[in-house]
């Protein structure tokens, strides 16, 4: 019989091997996006509005989801999603008509929906609110790796299988990978059950007070918080995830290959600062500090941090000092990103993690949603790129401030030891 501490482990694992499938998966069309064009005679603007179809479902089934999510439990809605979305993926190998294929990337985008906030859901409920963070700084890092190997990873497969048995492939692996899920992955309340073991009392009691319903949650100042501070920390990521490859080709003059390796070594800097965000928030409560504080601390750190380093990319002209600060960038607003989900479940009680995610992924995907389309704008009104950077740190400034002046402990909680009925930070 597996250890509980085997189960936290193995828990992580399977969340971080998902989250890297699912980048893979939506980078697919990018990667294979000239080749499908060229195949199946579809314009620019058919292939723009297929790459849109995913991000705009994917915006617009947070809010329903996070509410099924909180009603079937993170094993039953991960699991079913991985198998929904495995299946449109590997189905968009098979077909050719252009309503098909975007009615396919819907379902992607509805599919992956579920993903992030059951991976909240899940580590909510097998770590404790003082390590949680180390554990979502691991899970988070698969959002930076998955984008780090999908060019060379997805590459390989369609020199030998083609772009469809690309597509194909990914889907399978998927398939397999939601079986694993199934047959391995117990929740914490499944295998206490199955142990006839009692959960052991926490070191920090979750919130307490009624049970808090769902559109309960827009009343609250704390939603609204995470909802607009999240806002900035998905702009900022998803102008670089779209852009910075034609940043560097633009600007700087570097060619396909050189732009993937760099824009592969900043991913590799955002997955070290997911890591490091989990294990600074841990390490700031086990010296003392209120765990919402370590959390909005160090997501407020990180959008500085990221629009500090923008704001200077801005006005650099040196492509190594572009590089480095760009790195610098990735690293920072990956820290709030790992943060931002530590909050999630920081903030409301366990049977409303999911919809809270949901409802702050929903406002980060809108204003992720904007900032192609608007830095596409700037870039060719201004004829560079600095413009967009520049508004890229302005929105990142705002959210830091939503965070600071909207954040704050849950009127409904009363953190207190396990055993001393003490304030726990006191």
């Amino acid at each position: 019989m597996k250890t509980i501490k085997a189960y936290k482990t193995m828990t992580t694992g399977f969340l971080f091997m998902i989250g890297v499938v699912n980048y893979l998966d939506r980078s697919a069309l990018s990667i294979a996006n000239t080749s499908v064009q060229k195949d199946l005679g579809i314009t620019p603007v058919e292939m723009g509005l297929m790459l849109s179809a995913f991000s705009i479902a994917y915006a617009f089934a947070q809010l329903p989801m996070g509410a099924l999510i909180d009603r079937l439990g993170s094993k039953l809605a991960l699991g079913g999603s991985l198998i929904l979305w495995s299946l449109a993926q590997a189905a968009f190998g098979l077909f050719s008509g252009f309503q098909q294929l975007v009615g396919l990337r819907v379902l992607l985008g509805i599919g992956e929906a579920p993903v992030f906030p059951s991976a909240a859901k899940a580590l909510s409920e097998w770590f404790d609110t003082r390590e949680r963070g180390t554990a979502t700084g691991w899970v988070w890092s698969s959002t930076c790796l998955g984008p780090c190997l999908a060019p060379p990873l997805l590459t390989l497969f369609m020199v030998h299988l083609g772009w469809r048995g690309m597509f194909i492939l990914t889907g399978v692996i998927g398939l397999v990978l939601a079986a694993c899920w199934f047959a391995f992955y117990k929740s914490k309340a499944q295998y206490m059950a199955q142990t006839g073991r009692a959960e052991p009392a926490p070191r920090q009691r979750a919130v307490t007070g009624p049970r808090m319903s769902w559109t309960a949650l827009f009343k609250e100042r704390n939603t609204w918080g995470a909802f607009l501070g999240f806002m900035g920390v998905i702009y900022m990521i998803w102008l670089n995830l779209t852009w910075l490859p034609g940043y560097f080709e633009r600007e700087h003059g570097l060619d396909l290959y050189r732009t993937a390796w760099v824009v592969s070594l900043a991913y590799l800097f955002g997955a070290l600062g997911t890591i490091v965000a989990g294990k600074a928030c841990d390490r700031l409560v086990a010296r003392g500090m209120k765990v919402l504080a370590s959390r909005k601390l160090m997501v407020i750190l990180g959008l500085i941090g990221g629009a500090l380093f923008t704001l200077i990319v801005a006005f650099t002209t040196n492509v190594v000092a572009c590089v480095v600060l760009l790195c610098l960038t990735m690293f920072f607003i990956s820290i709030s990103s790992a943060t931002a989900w530590m909050i999630v479940n920081t903030l409301v009680p366990s049977e409303r993690v999911a919809s809270f995610g949901s409802i702050q992924n929903f406002g980060g995907y809108l204003a992720g949603s904007i900032a192609p389309i608007l830095t596409g704008f700037s870039v060719q009104q201004s004829g560079s790129f600095s413009s967009a950077f520049v508004i890229s740190a302005g929105v990142a400034a705002c959210s830091a401030f939503a965070y600071f002046a909207l954040l704050k402990e849950p009127a409904a909680r009363a953190p207190t030891t396990a055993t001393t009925g003490v304030p726990s930070g006191a």
